[in-house]
């Protein structure tokens, strides 16, 4: 019955054309979405080939129902199939005047590459490679995603990384570097994706010259295109040791200082400034006090930009705070001058008793990062941290337990992830046991009533259930109530008993 339905189509649409091609396309898309018939029951009896070849016309309706039949008949073939069976219709799809129909070539040729015999398959046929490299240029966004995914996918194999950086494909790229901005950037970005892939990738990228250009942008006039650099140039530092040292050895850090340090009186430059704060915010997250002595300017304004105006400087001056001071060595960096203890603590704290929400939630999220030890704090550590916890204001710990009560979510949980961090030390669960109220708080599992915030508090439990203090800091009756909302879980619903009444309803 299949065979014979699928049959008869398949003869009309080799010789029909206009309406009647239109109408036998809507036939065979509801042949393929019937319940009464499976795709791969159909599938072998209707030739892609013939559909490929009705992507021949501009009429859009006509491109869509092509588009989601070899859609549904591609879909149980192997994914190289589209190499080693459609090879020609595919290099004429790429070259399509429509975007949906590159888009859908570009589309296959992800599947394909995603997978161990597609991506060999590419290898055979370098021509696929150099019309996927000029898709970079292609209005269409979607396909731009699809070309780029493709060749990631490529740089990921040796001999794909090889095959990438030979001539024939370095002199496609080469012409696209002269094309315009948005191009140029996008190759950019693509090697900065590459580069992060292997040690000799990032070698073969940076002989390409490709990330040499990309540090030149920052000379440029145009700020647009400065911001750009900048960002891309920030993900080359975050990518790895490779990135950093490059990024190092260029005088990318040195130029960004000089701009950090000019932008006070120049108004365009400042428009730069919260990107390059989170360029020195990624280095200095790897060597802290190297960054912080070699560029002074950036904590200087960090600190400064903690109060300011502009909110999109106020939250990455936040953030950056919080990320530097994640790890001890960046702790004890940021506030080895005691007048920052009072600076920073004091704005972070009247952040989050009056601020708006989203910087509330952000500075919240700040102290979790400082307050944070992946172990046992060290008696060092402990020392600094209770000081920034006193710095806060007179009872910090009881103003966090009534914000945590605030209508706002975000801010909720991030409250959770400060008590969570703070459950490490001793000094705190000291005051956890002395704060009225908090004990309580502590172990009522109704202040949560979503999965986020109880499994947040659990964690938070769970840390002060595993310290090494607890047991000592404790009564003991509440640190078996500790260990049994441990053992019992997150999600754990104590059943009420129910009573009855003679006479009730």
């Amino acid at each position: 019955m299949a065979a014979e339905k699928c049959a008869e189509i398949v003869q009309r649409l080799s010789n029909t054309s206009g309406e009647e091609l239109m109408i036998t396309l809507q036939d065979l898309s509801a042949l393929l979405n019937s319940s009464s018939f499976g795709t791969r029951e159909i599938a072998p009896h209707i030739p892609a080939r013939s559909l490929f070849g009705c992507f021949s016309t501009t009429n859009e309706e006509q491109i869509s129902l092509c588009k989601g039949i070899l859609n549904k008949l591609l879909s149980v073939e192997k994914a190289d199939a589209i190499i080693t069976q459609y090879h020609d219709f595919v290099i004429e799809g790429l070259n399509h005047p429509q975007f949906e129909v590159r888009e859908f070539c570009l589309g296959e040729l992800e599947r394909c590459s995603a997978t161990v015999n597609g991506l060999l398959a590419i290898l055979d046929n370098v021509d696929i490679l150099v019309y996927t490299t000029r898709a970079l240029s292609n209005e269409s966004l979607a396909c731009v995603k699809l070309a780029s995914n493709t060749l990631i996918n490529t740089a990921k194999h040796e001999s794909g990384l090889e095959i990438l950086f030979e001539h024939q494909i370095q002199s496609e790229i080469e012409e696209l570097l002269t094309k315009k901005d948005v191009i140029r950037f996008r190759v950019y970005e693509l090697f900065v994706a590459i580069q992060r892939l292997s040690k000799k990738a990032f070698e073969l990228c940076r002989k390409s010259g490709v990330l040499e250009k990309l540090a030149k942008e920052l000379d440029g006039d145009d700020i647009l295109l400065r911001l750009n650099s900048i960002e891309l140039l920030t993900q080359l530092a975050d990518s790895g040791t490779n990135g950093l040292m490059f990024v190092e050895e260029s005088g990318i850090a040195n130029k960004l200082n000089n701009l950090l340090i000019t932008a006070e009186v120049d108004p365009l430059i400042s428009l730069m400034l919260p990107s390059i704060i989170r360029f020195f915010g990624y280095l200095a997250q790897s060597r802290p006090a190297e960054v912080i002595q070699q560029y002074p300017a950036f904590l200087e304004n960090v600190i400064s930009f903690l109060t300011a105006a502009d909110p999109s400087l106020k939250l990455i001056a936040i953030e950056t705070v919080g990320a530097v001071s994640h790890a001890e060595a960046g702790l004890q960096v940021v506030f080895d001058d005691k007048s920052r203890i009072h600076e920073i603590m004091k704005v972070l704290c009247t952040n989050i008793t009056s601020s708006q929400a989203d910087v509330k939630a952000r500075s919240l999220e700040a102290l979790a990062l400082i307050f944070h030890s992946t172990q046992v704090p060290s008696e060092d550590l402990s020392v600094l941290t209770r000081l920034l916890f006193i710095a806060m204001t007179s009872n910090p710990l009881q103003e966090l337990m009534e914000i945590s009560k605030q209508p706002f979510q975000d801010v909720h949980y991030a409250v959770l992830k400060v008590f969570r961090s703070l459950a490490k030390y001793r000094w705190a669960q000291e005051n956890m046991t002395t704060c009225p109220g908090f004990l309580e708080y502590l172990l009522d599992r109704k202040t949560e009533t979503d999965k986020t915030g109880k499994e947040l508090k659990y964690e938070f439990i769970a840390e002060l259930v595993h310290s090494p203090f607890s047991k000592e800091v404790f009564d003991k009756p509440i640190h078996l109530r500790l260990r049994e909302y441990e053992r019992e879980g997150p999600f754990y619903v104590r059943a009420e008993a129910a009573v009855a009444f003679e006479g009730a309803d």
